[in-house]
């Protein structure tokens, strides 16, 4: 492995650590402690992710890339999905040049993982249940490949039983990976990257008011959740509207949706045009899994949220204050029509559901929690 190190130093504000303070006088600050990080040697990390035009990618990968020099990091990544197998053996045997291989959801055979894991420090980063059935699936997987099949379940398990470190994107897989390895597992939230102060958009009056879910094809399916409870408002509040930001409108439902067609692009406007985001879910062990990130999408913008009292949603929203927990139609009912009624407490939840984005799930927020749990376990390992 190469050798890489660096010295951190805490400075608590008011106060220094032994001797002169280095950040001080460099004028460094991150809140209210100082961080200054003299590298002898950057740590070397390759990372081995998913396809770029998936979510997880984008949002677990790709946002953080610009910034890791900053914490002391040499990021080099190669995508893994589609690579032959002398391509991913060069790639394993390779792995003892880099402090960290950080392996990015794939679930790669037993072969190469033990390679790898021989050759490096082995991290792997994930973020759905891939031990679980998807909710929208009837029956048994189809194919191997598919989350909740036998083989992705024995490859995950003997995965998470040879990295160095897991970093799960929310409580139930965190608990799930410290079955197979209880030291090396920590919470690290799903990210997103704070928003461009805006003016704060509020209707006005009851009829202008627009929910908003956005979303992939296969996840249409949760809109049916909340069917009952959105059609019978729509026949109180008739001007009210429904509006679905995905790749095809939703079908087979009493509720009248908008139809926006996704898009890169297209995404913050939308996202600006909403007043309430909502994130239903069917409480079951893939959905407990997912990271709530929809919610933090919505949480960005400002908007109140509602959302179904399942898995990492319930520490996304801040029950009564920053939005609604709903677990029946009668309580998504009630909080469609507490939102509807109140242009102040669309206002006050939104403010509140923007301070608590920032104060846990923003960018910069996340990557210093990955940046020092990889600089803490790199220096404990180095010492054994």
């Amino acid at each position: 492995m190469p050798v890489s190190g660096y010295l951190l130093f805490f400075i608590s504000q008011g106060g220094s650590a032994a001797g002169n303070n280095p950040a001080r006088e460099s004028g460094l600050s991150l809140n209210t402690r100082y961080y200054l990080m003299l590298f002898v040697m950057a740590l070397k990390i390759l990372c081995l992710h998913v396809a770029e035009d998936q979510a997880s990618y984008r949002y677990r990968v790709e946002q953080f890339l610009p910034f890791w020099e900053e914490y002391g990091i040499e990021m080099h990544t190669v995508r893994i999905t589609g690579k032959s197998y002398p391509e991913k053996l060069r790639l394993a045997l390779g792995s003892k040049k880099y402090d960290y291989v950080w392996l990015q959801r794939k679930l790669l055979a037993l072969f190469f993982i033990t390679l790898i894991a021989r050759r490096s420090r082995l991290l792997y980063d994930y973020d759905d249940a891939l031990y679980a059935r998807e909710s929208y699936i009837d029956g048994l997987p189809k194919k191997p490949t598919k989350p909740g099949s036998k083989q992705s379940i024995s490859r995950l398990n003997s995965l998470l039983k040879r990295t160095s470190m897991v970093f799960a994107g929310s409580d139930a897989l965190v608990n799930y990976a410290r079955q197979f390895n209880p030291d090396g597992t920590f919470l690290v939230p799903t990210a997103f990257s704070k928003v461009p102060e805006l003016p704060v958009r509020v209707s006005c009056s009851d009829d202008r008011v627009t929910f908003g879910w956005i979303g992939n094809n296969l996840n249409l399916f949760f809109l049916s959740l909340i069917d009952d409870a959105a059609s019978s408002l729509q026949a109180r509040y008739p001007a009210v509207r429904f509006s679905v930001m995905s790749g095809k409108p939703p079908e087979g439902l009493k509720t009248c949706w908008n139809f926006v067609s996704w898009s890169k692009e297209a995404e913050v406007e939308w996202l600006e045009s909403i007043d309430i985001g909502m994130m239903p879910l069917v409480d079951d062990e893939w959905s407990r899994g997912k990271c709530a990130f929809k919610l933090l999408q919505y949480m960005a913008h400002g908007k109140p949220v509602i959302a179904s009292a399942v898995g990492a949603n319930r520490a996304a929203v801040i029950d009564g204050v920053s939005g609604y927990l709903a677990s029946s139609s009668a309580e998504w009912l009630a909080a469609f029509e507490s939102l509807v009624t109140s242009p102040d407490r669309r206002r006050a939840m939104g403010k509140e559901s923007c301070k608590h984005f920032l104060q846990t799930y923003e960018r910069q927020k996340v990557q210093e929690q990955m940046a020092d749990l990889l600089h803490r376990h790199f220096n404990q390992t180095q010492q054994h």
